[in-house]
């Protein structure tokens, strides 16, 4: 067993496994099922098969199954709540509390209606569920590591203070889930994985708290960043973003009132405004555009190059002026002289302006196209 107490040497493995398909196996696994349906306390079933055994002074902590007991054939478990390796195929367990805190590790669920499940409280450690119902169902303090939710219906799922790493929801649907406290890495998604740009922010009399979004949020992004994912990446960056901006930066400058929180606060909000944080280059287009229509409002009002009234010849000489200036062209067909001191330093701060916006639409437009 390794360091993370739930991984198995592959003896110990084929054993919790092949336990359940042995003549008294395949008995107490439809006593389980049966047990499940009909909401029976599954202690009672298991309570006759439990080895006791002089190694296992704490089985629900440190299990471990002693090789001399795994003789061919035989059945038995750990403890009372010992279903690990237990494989369950099509069948509806709905809305049952019977598999609260029990062991699953190395089980298997495929096809099976989990709906309003209670399932909190347990280890699904190297478990895996396939095509499985499982809307609405309670994770709140489960949890495991390498789990595989493989094509299932998570809708209205409540993970509050699950810890679930290395876990793949490949395929799965957790729209409308619930992530208050929970600790989320290593996440393996696929196309059709869906989560929540707006994560869900209440279940039942439970609300999330704001600064916990974040973090919720980039578990999720960086999943969809290793699968190169990139327009869900860039969704979810973008979200992350802004709850980080309004309940981590705005909540520590209001608490600290500090310069450098204020800048921070503000650096956020501009590039977020200005670009979508680095996701959205046609915002940084639009104001693009949008600076050179109003430098080319002042050059109207103020007086174009070589103009001394306005025109239809003078807008158009603005527009030309202030685009040419913007994108630091330079062509220097026409120009303010020295006797417009103010003007010239004016058209000057646009070319920097202009310098500085082309140069965030380079980096965000590679960003975009060569990854």
């Amino acid at each position: 067993m390794e360091r993370d107490g739930f991984k198995f040497d592959l003896e110990t493995q084929r054993f919790i496994k092949n336990r359940w398909d042995t003549e008294v196996g395949q008995h107490v696994r439809q006593e389980i099922i049966d047990g499940i349906k009909n909401s029976v306390e599954l202690r009672a079933i298991l309570d006759d098969y439990v080895l006791e055994h002089p190694e296992n002074v704490d089985p629900y902590g440190h299990p471990i199954y002693p090789k001399s007991e795994m003789l061919e054939n035989s059945f038995w478990v750990l403890t009372q709540d010992d279903l690990r390796g237990i494989h369950i195929y099509n069948e509806d367990l709905s809305s049952s509390p019977c598999l609260e805190k029990k062991a699953l590790s190395y089980s298997s669920f495929y096809n099976c209606n989990l709906s309003s499940t209670n399932m909190k409280m347990a280890d699904y450690s190297y478990s895996r569920f396939e095509k499985c119902n499982m809307e609405e169902v309670v994770f709140a303090a489960s949890g495991g590591f390498s789990v595989r939710i493989i094509k299932c219906n998570l809708r209205g799922a409540c993970f509050w203070q699950s810890g679930f790493r290395d876990c793949d929801f490949s395929g799965s649907d957790l729209s409308g889930a619930y992530f208050e406290g929970a600790l989320l890495e290593d996440l393996k998604v696929g196309y059709k994985t869906k989560f929540d740009l707006d994560l869900a922010d209440s279940w039942k009399t439970r609300n999330m708290p704001g600064d916990q979004k974040p973090d919720i949020l980039r578990a999720i992004r960086v999943a969809y960043e290793k699968a190169e994912l990139w327009g869900h990446m860039d969704a979810f960056l973008y979200k992350e973003k802004v709850a980080q901006r309004k309940f981590i930066l705005w909540k520590s400058f209001r608490d600290n009132k500090s310069l450098r929180g204020f800048y921070g606060w503000v650096s956020s909000l501009l590039l977020g405004t200005l670009s979508g944080y680095t996701t959205k280059p046609i915002r940084v287009i639009a104001m693009a555009v949008t600076l050179s229509l109003i430098f080319a409002a002042l050059y109207l009002m103020l007086g174009t190059p070589n103009h001394t009234e306005i025109s239809m010849p003078a807008f158009f000489e603005s527009l030309y002026f202030s685009f040419t200036t913007f994108a630091t062209l330079g062509y220097g067909d026409i120009s303010y002289s020295a006797c417009h001191p103010y003007l010239r330093i004016l058209s000057t701060a646009e070319a920097w302006v202009g310098a500085i916006t082309l140069s965030l639409f380079v980096v965000v437009l590679a960003r975009k196209v060569f990854r």
